[in-house]
Order: structure tokens, then sequence, then C-alpha cells
């Protein structure tokens, strides 16, 4: 049976958890059976502990490895909280805002593309290119390498006011280089 991964993005708990779409969504995971659920941004609607709290709570009951990465949404919405502990609530339930998942079918690694001064736009720096690429050339030969980011890369083939990652070609560019299969990437 070939690997399976299944990815979510912008659940945004706290404004889309009624029960019926999230019952639904667990069913289909449960049906998918992936080995691995790739959660990219936007968990939360605004970066709340109880919404927070929420997302875990959901993400954990389908008993699956979780790989997630925050989005725009996850960080404190007001001042001074934005600023001074943005990743507080987030790296509370997840540890670290960049996981990397490692088995011998795959390996995926989070960037996080969320700056608190850029509410809509992403920005992702060289260095984390750089580590991204080191967690690639670490796995098996036959591993499938994926990177996952909150903020697109490319438009949207509709209009949308939401902006893509800064410098989008260069990170493309250097993560292809860095040696992924596949780009994961939620927000529009």
């Amino acid at each position: 049976m070939p690997t399976r991964v299944l990815h979510l993005s912008d659940l945004h708990f706290g404004r889309n958890d009624k029960r019926e779409p999230i019952a639904a969504l667990a069913k289909l995971i449960e049906d998918a059976r992936p080995e691995l659920v790739i959660a990219s941004g936007d968990l939360t609607h605004r970066g709340l502990r109880a919404q927070h709290e929420r997302a875990a709570g959901f993400l954990r009951s389908l008993e699956l490895p979780l790989l997630t990465v925050p989005g725009n949404h996850d960080i404190p919405y007001t001042f001074p909280k934005r600023f001074s502990a943005p990743w507080r609530e987030f790296e509370r339930l997840w540890e670290a805002t960049e996981q990397v998942y490692r088995s011998d079918e795959l390996v995926v690694a989070g960037l996080n593309s969320v700056r608190p001064w850029r509410h809509q736009s992403g920005r992702v720096r060289d260095d984390q290119v750089r580590r991204a690429g080191d967690a690639f050339r670490a796995a098996p030969e036959s591993a499938y390498r994926i990177a996952v980011l909150h903020h697109h890369l490319l438009g949207a083939p509709w209009r949308s006011r939401k902006k893509p990652v800064a410098k989008r070609n260069r990170v493309l560019a250097g993560l292809v280089e860095a040696g992924a299969d596949l780009i994961l990437a939620g927000h529009i």
C-alpha cells in the first residue's frame, strides 16, 4: 500500500468549528488512514488559548502522527502579545514552529512563514530553507521529501488579496534545490 499523507489547512477553530463538519473531517481522515496528518497553519482564528486547545484536541483525537506549522491567525491578533510572545500558545501545545517528521518513506520539513509584522504575507529565510535541506539530505534515498509552510508560493487561479511568501521565486528555487519533491501550503 502506498504511503499516504493528509494535508489540512485553515481550520480556523474559533470561527469554523461546528460539530458536523469537524465530525465529517474526522471520518474522512479515518477512512483515508494516512501515515501522517499535516496541518499547515491557521489552526485557530485569533490565536487565543481556548482556540489553540480546541484545535489541538481535535487533531490529537485523530490518534495519528501530526506535523503542524503556524499560520498568520495562530498568533495573537492584538498588541503587545502579537510582538512580545507570538508563538507562546502554539509552542505550548506543539513544542516547535518548525517540526520535522521522519519515517523510512517520508521526510517532512515544516517552515514557519509567519512574521508578526506581516499580517497577510509571509517570509521564509535562507537559513530555514537550509535546515529543510539538511533534513532532506539525512533521509533515506527512497524517502519522499515534503516541505510545508502556511503562506502560498504561487498566486491562486482566482483573485485573492492574500499575498504569497515574500521573495517567492527565491524560496521556491531554494526548496527545489534542497530536494523537496512536494511543497504544501495553505492560506488561500
